[in-house]
Order: C-alpha cells, then structure tokens, then sequence
C-alpha cells in the first residue's frame, strides 16, 4: 500500500467544497477521516488491481512456456 503525504492528497478546502453542499456541513476532523478513508481504499483497489494483472502475466507465461523444455 502506498501512503500520500498530506501534500499530495486533496486540501482540505478543495474536500469542503465538494462535501459541504446541499445543506449539509462537516466539521474538519470529519473530512479529513472521510478524504484519508477514501485514499485508503483507492489504494488498496489499485493493489488489487495490479496483483491481477501480475497474475494473468504469469499464466500467460506459464502457457506459452508449457511443453517448452
């Protein structure tokens, strides 16, 4: 899992914008646990994603190499 330092995830301000709309209002502590969750799970999608592709890579080597002495 790769961990963004706090400058190169979204501002606090840009994540006010998006969230507080509509009427509804978070408090700063509530965004922050919110945007850090959020990365989290992006995260660990995109390692999921990347072991996949790690895996279909070698069961295509793994065939072309079958019956290759």
């Amino acid at each position: 899992m790769k961990l963004l330092s706090e400058n190169n995830k979204m501002s606090l301000n840009e994540c006010k914008k998006i969230l507080n709309t509509d009427g509804l209002f978070y408090t700063d502590e509530e965004i922050i646990e919110l945007r850090d969750f959020l990365y989290d799970m992006a995260d660990l999608a995109m390692d999921n994603i990347e072991k996949e592709e790690n895996k279909k890579r070698m069961q295509e080597i793994e065939a072309k190499n079958k019956g290759n002495p």
